[in-house]
């Protein structure tokens, strides 16, 4: 998955995020594809996060955040298989693949870690804002605004709601203390 790292490391690079973490779970079923409404203007549906035409991360409608992990942390091989990366509720909360909250995104689109700190990037509308980077998904899902040259797409971001789900999501995913690389 060296395109899904390209992209996280773009992305990491932006919000100074990062660390590994081995995840070892077994994977859950797809959740129907309903949609539901959660705090700051963003809609839990299913959402799947491609680099390239690598699937590397799946949202479920119910708000479980899976990985496709093909690589131990140390980078040794494993049989591809999907583990837990966390859960985003109603309210906004998110917590990571052993329970534990991260923080709220916030109606104005920011997100509060549990020690009350706000987090380095924020939504705008449609457009998450790291430091001085402004991305955004076009009506095909694609992330917009890398200058890594790395490509992204998010297949069901087709609505205002999800889209800024999406975008909040990669953002949480790279500035965890678990990051985005340890699910390549």
């Amino acid at each position: 998955m060296r395109n899904l790292r390209s992209v996280v490391a773009a992305l990491a690079i932006a919000a100074c995020g990062g660390g590994n973490k081995p995840a070892a779970t077994s994977p859950t079923p797809a959740a129907a594809a309903t949609t539901a409404p959660v705090a700051g203007g963003l809609e839990l549906a299913d959402l799947k996060f491609y680099a390239g035409e690598e699937l590397g991360f799946q949202l479920h409608a119910n708000g479980h955040l899976e990985a496709h992990v093909t690589k131990t942390a140390d980078g040794k091989p494993v049989p591809a298989i999907w583990v837990a990366a966390g859960d985003i509720a109603a309210d906004g909360s998110v917590t990571d693949d052993n329970g534990q909250k991260q923080g709220v995104i916030q109606s104005d689109g920011s997100f509060k870690t549990p020690d009350g700190q706000t987090a380095p990037f924020h939504l705008e509308g449609e457009t998450l804002v790291i430091a001085d980077k402004k991305l955004t998904l076009d009506d095909h899902g694609n992330l917009m605004g890398l200058d890594s040259g790395a490509t992204m797409r998010i297949e069901g971001a087709t609505t205002p709601g999800r889209k800024r789900t999406a975008l909040i999501l990669l953002a949480i995913m790279v500035s965890s203390p678990s990051g985005g690389g340890a699910h390549e």
